[in-house]
């Protein structure tokens, strides 16, 4: 119910004098209906409880309120929005006599009785009401719902906000990425390129922007680019490809890309990925097999050369030794024995580069071990070259093959003289390092020579290969270092550039010093000679002649057999044996391990001997942890044998056994 408006008085009619009944009557009529049609919310208040005088239809609809609310105060006409700041919103307009207007206010509604009650939002303007005289009697307040529009504003911002994080995020990726990111016109201009580009090319991307990328690729690539660039505009997919790229410098740099048109703006997206570290693992990797290889082929060549010249340097020796009444034929056959050697050094080489040759690793004073290498290096280097050496202050080991360390630095100092031809400075240092959780001992040779070019220190490890003129080297020097390194468990480095020397490192296992050893013992007297039994087990037929005769030289009784079935048949048969040698490598399905292995199940405290000319170093440090067993490598001279003779038969001296 909405009750009648007061009365008004005509300010153009005499004092006292009010309208006339029937036309007051009309206009309150009129102002009711424009009321209660009005499509906003419209509510009045009066007096200073704001009491409801008038509430349309679209306010109570907007608020769920009831024709009730007329007549009340609004603290109990609308309590909730009263108590969240309304009343005071209506005190403030009341007693200021200021309109205010509220934009987007956040209401609970109630839309029909009983229902749940939902946020709502409205535009809102208090003004004050006024009477004749111009004092403020009540408020008028009209509005309008704008949830809707609320809702969408609140979305289009959040969308908006997505949106731009999501370009910040996007703009800090192509940034910052580590690839090279850009995107090209269909005129094969650049329009954007990031950052990396210009850590890859050398070119700001200010450089760049507006020049075609044909400028930028390789020339030999070109062609191949422009076809793939035109299959990628025309929509086709185009799997990962590699261009080889100009550096501003004119190095060539291989880049892989991923390349996709974008419909929307008519350009190409492409995402590019330095290639140069990963095809240097590869590279490396394909050195590693390559080496591996011919390691395996050289070794195979070796154990069989071995064999051949342990036959040569026998004969040879026993050749030299008849011949003393023949001086002319006496050097000859020395001299066919010194060849021999020679080929047994350069096999040794081979195996070294192998990674096959026996190594008996031990901890080494990496001071101490310099200090000894320094005379010889002085008698080996030219006056003209000056030769440092540095060393840490704390005391420092590492475990290696004394024998094999000591050539592998003097063949990397030989190298370093021969980089010197006018002379210079040769450095030989040896310092802790450590690298993926081990500690290791870094032993340095570095030269202020002529240096390498990238091609020369990327073969610099292969076998036979050398830039020495002919005759002045083998072409083994660095292959076997690198081998005698990776063999004791650590890894060659060369750092060279032309003009600018060179260094190599080898890196060796760390270890702790040696024990110090206890007394030596006084020898006891030596025994008389006992003549001794060795049962010889070798499947090459010269060479099982040749070491027969030489054990025989010694003064041994010997059994000869081809095969390890054969030599337990012997062994069951004859207790009499003293000491079985054999060749680790054999054919016919029992090797010289397993051999010796059924052997000491017949006879426990049965003595071995095993030769090899190409065997792997875990075989070796077995066989060394056997206190029964002892090894001599091919090819060997029979002082050689006579000295592994004796240390088998620990209780005799080697003139015993003929040595």
């Amino acid at each position: 119910m909405i009750p009648p408006l007061p009365p008004e008085t005509d300010a153009a009619a005499p004092s006292g004098r009010t309208l006339e009944p029937s036309h007051a009557d009309a206009d309150v009529q009129r102002i009711r209906e424009l009321f209660d049609q009005a499509p906003g919310c419209m509510i009045v208040f009066t007096g200073a409880d704001h009491v409801v005088q008038m509430a349309n239809p679209a306010h109570l609809t907007f608020t769920g309120l009831t024709p009730s609310i007329v007549g009340q105060p609004a603290r109990l006409a609308m309590p909730r929005g009263y108590s969240r700041g309304f009343g005071r919103m209506l005190d403030d307009v009341y007693r200021a006599g200021q309109p205010r207007i509220q934009r987007a206010t956040k209401l609970l509604v109630n839309r029909y009785p009983g229902g749940p009650d939902e946020e709502a939002y409205g535009d809102f303007i208090l003004q004050p009401l006024r009477d004749a005289k111009g004092v403020v009697y009540g408020v008028f307040c009209q509005g309008h719902e704008v949830t809707v529009e609320k809702l969408a504003a609140d979305e289009l911002r959040a969308s908006r906000e997505q949106l731009k994080a999501a370009l910040e995020a996007a703009q800090a990726i192509f940034d910052n990425s580590h690839d090279i990111i850009c995107v090209v016109g269909m005129d094969g201009r650049f329009q954007q390129v990031n950052k990396h580009a210009e850590r890859l090319w050398g070119y700001r991307p200010e450089e760049m922007i507006g020049r075609c990328y044909q400028d930028f690729i390789h020339p030999d690539d070109r062609e191949r680019g422009a076809e793939l660039a035109r299959q990628v505009g025309r929509g086709d997919t185009v799997a990962p490809f590699v261009n080889r790229h100009l550096h501003k410098d004119g190095t060539v740099v291989p880049v892989m890309w991923s390349a996709v048109r974008s419909e929307s703006k008519d350009t190409v997206i492409s995402i590019g990925r330095d290639m140069r570290e990963h095809m240097a693992a590869e590279e490396k990797l394909r050195q590693a097999q390559k080496m591996e290889a011919i390691g395996r082929l050289t070794g195979g060549i070796a154990h069989d050369f071995n064999n051949l010249l342990t036959v040569v340097i026998g004969s040879a020796e026993s050749l030299a030794d008849g011949l003393d009444q023949a001086p002319e034929l006496q050097s000859l056959a020395r001299l066919a024995l010194d060849a021999a050697e020679r080929g047994a050094e350069l096999v040794s080489r081979l195996l070294a580069f192998a990674r096959t040759q026996p190594l008996a690793a031990r901890p080494i004073d990496c001071a101490g071990f310099l200090r000894d290498l320094l005379p010889i290096l002085q008698r080996t280097i030219d006056s003209q070259v000056a030769i440092e050496v540095r060393t840490d202050d704390a005391p420092l080991f590492c475990l290696a093959d004394r024998t094999q360390l000591t050539s592998a630095m003097l063949n990397l100092a030989i190298n370093a003289r021969d980089a010197m031809p006018a002379g210079g400075r040769l450095t030989i240092s040896a310092t802790r390092a450590g690298c993926d959780g081990q500690d290791d001992v870094m032993l340095s040779v570095e030269d202020t020579g002529e240096g390498m070019s990238a091609q020369t220190r990327a073969r610099a490890l292969e076998p036979f290969f050398t830039t020495k003129p002919e005759g002045r080297g083998s072409g083994l020097g660095l292959s076997m270092v690198h081998g005698f390194a990776s063999q004791s468990r650590g890894r060659l480095e060369i750092d060279s550039e032309l003009g600018a020397g060179t260094q190599v490192r080898i890196y060796l296992p760390q270890t702790d010093a040696p024990a110090t050893p206890g007394p030596v013992e006084a020898n006891a007297p030596a025994a008389p000679p006992v003549p001794r039994h060795v049962l010889l087990v070798e499947d090459d037929d010269l060479l099982r002649d040749q070491v027969q005769r030489q054990l025989m030289t010694l003064g041994c009784r010997v059994t000869a057999q081809r095969n390890g079935h054969d030599a337990l048949r012997r062994l069951d048969a004859h207790p009499d044996i003293d000491l079985l040698m054999t060749d680790i490598v054999m054919p016919g399905g029992m090797n010289g391990r397993q051999l010796a292995d059924q052997a000491r199940r017949l006879r426990p405290e049965l003595r071995v001997l095993f030769t090899s000319g190409h065997t792997d170093e875990p075989s070796i440090r077995a066989l060394r942890a056997d206190g029964r067993s002892g090894f001599l490598g091919k090819p060997y001279r029979r002082s050689d044998l006579a000295r592994e003779l004796a240390a088998a038969f620990g209780d005799q001296p080697v003139a015993a056994i003929g040595g």
